[in-house]
């Protein structure tokens, strides 16, 4: 879990030769940032839930299990990932450089967790908790967004009927399609919904709903 794996590439939805998945940057794993202060999240309510349904049977106390020496049920081990430097985990008020988000939304054999991929609004919550400070505490006080960054969405992986899997932010419906966001030159791309697999189908509606 610890080991990190950095490829990028280039992909055209649609393309044959495409290749059939890449690995963004991690410094382009960024969150839906405004100055609004509408999110908010709380640790309490929204993340330790996620964390809970897909991280506590390999990483608490309550199953025994630690693997890589991650304890998600006990917050005083929890926090020593919590910190602004090179090797913690998590770096607060900076998503994009925080190795603890990149393993939830990469295709790479370190993916967290095991088969299964979290939601939108889950990996967008777990982002917004990161933006705001990766605090315990409800009442902590919110780090302000770093104006410097464009704000740019999330990645998630998206696959079509055939198989083939890219990586890219979501950005909205528009009819029939959904436009999603190339992490290597920020080009917005429509693409078919109904091209995509049902799976990535109801991601797209998740990401959408209000």
């Amino acid at each position: 879990m610890l080991a990190k794996e950095k490829r990028d590439g280039t992909f055209l939805l649609g393309s044959k030769n495409a290749p059939p998945m890449f690995l963004l940057r991690s410094s382009l794993i960024v969150s839906l940032l405004s100055a609004s202060s509408a999110f908010a999240a709380d640790f309490r309510k929204d993340i330790q839930p996620i964390l809970e349904r897909n991280c506590y049977e390999c990483h608490s106390l309550k199953t025994g299990k630690k693997k890589a020496g991650f304890v998600f049920d006990d917050l005083s081990v929890f926090k020593q990932d919590i910190a602004d430097n090179d090797v913690a985990q998590i770096r607060p008020g900076k998503p994009g450089e925080s190795h603890f988000l990149e393993i939830l939304v990469s295709d790479g054999k370190n993916h967290m967790p095991p088969n299964e991929n979290l939601s939108g609004p889950e990996i967008k919550k777990i982002t917004e908790w990161i933006t705001e400070g990766a605090s315990f505490e409800k009442d902590a006080p919110k780090l302000a967004p770093m104006a410097a960054k464009k704000s740019l969405p999330p990645i998630m992986s998206w696959t079509n009927m055939d198989g083939k899997t890219i990586k890219a932010g979501f950005v909205r419906l528009d009819g029939e399609n959904v436009v999603l966001k190339m992490p290597l030159n920020a080009a917005e791309v429509p693409y078919p919904l109904a091209k995509l697999s049902e799976a990535s189908q109801k991601l797209a509606r998740d990401c959408a709903a209000p």
